[in-house]
Protein backbone atom coordinates (compact mmCIF):
# COMPACT_ATOMS: atom_id res chain seq x y z
CA UNK A 1 0.00 0.00 0.00
CA UNK A 2 2.72 2.49 0.85
CA UNK A 3 4.71 1.73 -2.69
CA UNK A 4 0.65 2.80 -4.50
CA UNK A 5 0.60 5.70 -2.26
CA UNK A 6 4.22 7.28 -2.52
CA UNK A 7 4.03 7.62 -6.73
CA UNK A 8 0.76 9.08 -5.95
CA UNK A 9 1.98 11.61 -3.85
CA UNK A 10 5.19 12.65 -6.29
CA UNK A 11 2.36 12.66 -9.57
CA UNK A 12 0.55 15.34 -7.48
CA UNK A 13 3.54 17.42 -6.59
CA UNK A 14 4.26 17.58 -9.99
CA UNK A 15 0.76 18.82 -10.91
CA UNK A 16 0.77 21.56 -8.36
CA UNK A 17 3.92 22.96 -9.78
CA UNK A 18 3.36 22.94 -12.91
CA UNK A 19 2.27 26.11 -15.03
CA UNK A 20 0.36 27.35 -17.57
CA UNK A 21 2.01 28.00 -20.91
CA UNK A 22 -0.67 29.29 -23.01
CA UNK A 23 -3.92 30.92 -22.80
CA UNK A 24 -6.46 31.39 -25.04
CA UNK A 25 -9.21 34.19 -25.39
CA UNK A 26 -12.07 34.42 -27.76
CA UNK A 27 -14.24 37.15 -28.56
CA UNK A 28 -17.99 37.09 -29.29
CA UNK A 29 -17.19 38.10 -33.23
CA UNK A 30 -14.92 34.84 -33.21
CA UNK A 31 -11.65 36.56 -33.29
CA UNK A 32 -9.19 34.69 -30.99
CA UNK A 33 -6.49 35.92 -29.12
CA UNK A 34 -3.51 33.82 -27.69
CA UNK A 35 -0.62 34.48 -25.75
CA UNK A 36 2.18 31.31 -24.73
CA UNK A 37 5.88 30.77 -23.67
CA UNK A 38 7.71 28.68 -25.56
CA UNK A 39 10.03 26.40 -24.28
CA UNK A 40 12.57 28.52 -24.86
CA UNK A 41 10.86 30.87 -22.64
CA UNK A 42 10.17 34.01 -25.58
CA UNK A 43 6.51 34.90 -25.18
CA UNK A 44 4.27 35.29 -28.11
CA UNK A 45 0.87 36.67 -28.41
CA UNK A 46 -1.68 35.94 -31.86
CA UNK A 47 -4.46 36.80 -33.15
CA UNK A 48 -6.74 34.78 -35.71
CA UNK A 49 -9.34 36.53 -37.44
CA UNK A 50 -12.50 34.38 -37.23
CA UNK A 51 -13.87 31.72 -38.98
CA UNK A 52 -17.05 33.16 -39.49
CA UNK A 53 -15.76 34.95 -42.23
CA UNK A 54 -14.04 34.70 -45.54
CA UNK A 55 -11.89 38.02 -45.18
CA UNK A 56 -7.98 38.30 -44.06
CA UNK A 57 -6.06 41.09 -42.70
CA UNK A 58 -5.40 43.39 -45.64
CA UNK A 59 -2.19 42.97 -46.67
CA UNK A 60 -0.92 47.22 -46.54
CA UNK A 61 -3.02 47.95 -43.91
CA UNK A 62 -1.70 48.45 -40.55
CA UNK A 63 -2.84 45.96 -37.51
CA UNK A 64 -3.10 48.22 -34.16
CA UNK A 65 -2.88 46.91 -30.97
CA UNK A 66 -3.44 48.96 -27.37
CA UNK A 67 -3.71 47.41 -24.08
CA UNK A 68 -6.31 49.84 -22.09
CA UNK A 69 -5.73 54.01 -22.19
CA UNK A 70 -1.75 52.80 -23.09
CA UNK A 71 0.17 54.34 -26.32
CA UNK A 72 -1.23 52.06 -29.38
CA UNK A 73 1.32 50.00 -30.94
CA UNK A 74 1.36 49.36 -34.78
CA UNK A 75 2.38 45.72 -35.81
CA UNK A 76 4.22 46.39 -38.81
CA UNK A 77 5.21 42.97 -40.81
CA UNK A 78 8.77 42.11 -39.82
CA UNK A 79 8.82 38.44 -40.29
CA UNK A 80 10.75 38.28 -37.30
CA UNK A 81 10.15 34.42 -36.29
CA UNK A 82 9.76 32.88 -39.67
CA UNK A 83 12.95 34.21 -41.27
CA UNK A 84 10.89 34.98 -44.80
CA UNK A 85 12.32 38.35 -46.86
CA UNK A 86 9.69 41.22 -45.76
CA UNK A 87 7.40 42.82 -48.72
CA UNK A 88 6.86 45.93 -49.58
CA UNK A 89 5.93 48.42 -46.23
CA UNK A 90 2.86 48.19 -45.06
CA UNK A 91 0.76 51.79 -45.19
CA UNK A 92 -2.48 53.46 -45.00
CA UNK A 93 -3.89 53.77 -48.77
CA UNK A 94 -6.22 56.49 -49.28
CA UNK A 95 -7.73 57.09 -52.99
CA UNK A 96 -8.73 61.05 -53.46
CA UNK A 97 -10.48 61.75 -56.88
CA UNK A 98 -10.47 65.53 -57.90
CA UNK A 99 -13.27 67.03 -60.54
CA UNK A 100 -12.13 68.97 -62.84
CA UNK A 101 -13.90 72.18 -61.50
CA UNK A 102 -11.91 72.27 -58.57
CA UNK A 103 -9.07 73.24 -60.60
CA UNK A 104 -10.15 76.10 -62.17
CA UNK A 105 -8.62 78.93 -61.20
CA UNK A 106 -11.17 81.07 -59.68
CA UNK A 107 -9.26 82.57 -56.27
CA UNK A 108 -11.23 80.57 -54.20
CA UNK A 109 -9.75 77.46 -52.62
CA UNK A 110 -12.17 74.44 -52.26
CA UNK A 111 -12.17 73.57 -49.05
CA UNK A 112 -11.67 69.60 -48.33
CA UNK A 113 -11.65 67.42 -45.17
CA UNK A 114 -9.22 66.01 -43.57
CA UNK A 115 -9.54 61.95 -43.86
CA UNK A 116 -6.85 61.91 -41.26
CA UNK A 117 -8.90 63.55 -38.57
CA UNK A 118 -12.11 62.15 -39.76
CA UNK A 119 -10.76 58.46 -39.20
CA UNK A 120 -9.01 59.59 -36.00
CA UNK A 121 -5.73 58.75 -36.92
CA UNK A 122 -4.43 61.85 -36.25
CA UNK A 123 -5.07 61.66 -32.77
CA UNK A 124 -2.53 58.96 -31.72
CA UNK A 125 1.12 58.42 -31.67
CA UNK A 126 1.87 55.18 -32.34
CA UNK A 127 4.55 52.39 -30.79
CA UNK A 128 6.45 50.09 -33.47
CA UNK A 129 6.68 46.38 -32.92
CA UNK A 130 7.75 43.82 -35.58
CA UNK A 131 5.38 40.97 -36.03
CA UNK A 132 4.81 38.23 -38.34
CA UNK A 133 1.61 38.43 -40.10
CA UNK A 134 -0.05 35.91 -42.70
CA UNK A 135 -3.10 36.71 -44.15
CA UNK A 136 -5.97 35.47 -41.03
CA UNK A 137 -3.30 35.35 -38.45
CA UNK A 138 -0.56 38.00 -36.68
CA UNK A 139 1.85 36.91 -34.05
CA UNK A 140 4.18 39.70 -32.07
CA UNK A 141 6.40 39.19 -29.34
CA UNK A 142 5.83 40.19 -26.27
CA UNK A 143 9.61 40.78 -24.59
CA UNK A 144 10.34 41.06 -21.65
CA UNK A 145 11.46 44.61 -20.31
CA UNK A 146 9.50 46.42 -23.15
CA UNK A 147 6.63 48.38 -22.94
CA UNK A 148 3.71 45.45 -24.22
CA UNK A 149 5.14 43.03 -21.49
CA UNK A 150 5.25 46.06 -19.37
CA UNK A 151 1.24 46.83 -19.55
CA UNK A 152 0.08 43.02 -19.16
CA UNK A 153 0.08 42.62 -15.34
CA UNK A 154 -2.36 45.39 -14.86
CA UNK A 155 -4.36 45.13 -17.93
CA UNK A 156 -8.15 45.11 -17.94
CA UNK A 157 -8.12 44.92 -21.78
CA UNK A 158 -6.60 44.68 -25.31
CA UNK A 159 -8.11 46.19 -28.22
CA UNK A 160 -7.14 45.48 -32.01
CA UNK A 161 -8.26 47.37 -34.92
CA UNK A 162 -6.91 46.08 -38.27
CA UNK A 163 -8.64 46.23 -42.20
CA UNK A 164 -9.81 43.21 -43.39
CA UNK A 165 -9.11 42.80 -47.54
CA UNK A 166 -12.67 43.61 -48.23
CA UNK A 167 -12.89 46.94 -46.82
CA UNK A 168 -14.13 46.52 -43.48
CA UNK A 169 -12.84 47.75 -40.43
CA UNK A 170 -13.09 45.90 -37.77
CA UNK A 171 -12.14 46.01 -33.98
CA UNK A 172 -11.75 43.34 -31.34
CA UNK A 173 -11.70 44.32 -27.48
CA UNK A 174 -10.56 41.21 -25.36
CA UNK A 175 -11.23 41.12 -21.47
CA UNK A 176 -7.59 40.45 -20.08
CA UNK A 177 -9.13 41.07 -16.09
CA UNK A 178 -10.63 37.72 -15.26
CA UNK A 179 -7.44 35.90 -16.50
CA UNK A 180 -5.01 37.91 -14.82
CA UNK A 181 -3.96 35.08 -12.91
CA UNK A 182 -2.95 33.23 -16.00
CA UNK A 183 -1.59 36.05 -17.34
CA UNK A 184 0.94 36.87 -14.29
CA UNK A 185 2.17 33.16 -15.17
CA UNK A 186 3.03 33.65 -18.48
CA UNK A 187 3.98 37.33 -19.21
CA UNK A 188 7.46 38.11 -17.11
Amino acid sequence: MKYLILPLFLLLGQAVQAQTTAIEIRHSNGDLLTIQRLADGEVWGSLFLSDRMIASFASHELIVLQIDGHQPIKLEQGFRSCGAPAPKPQQVVYQFEQSDSEWALNGIEATRPDVLKLLGWDQDQYQTLHADRRPEVVDFPIDPGENLSQQFPSADQIRFRYVTDTGEQRESVFQLAPHQHILEQLVP
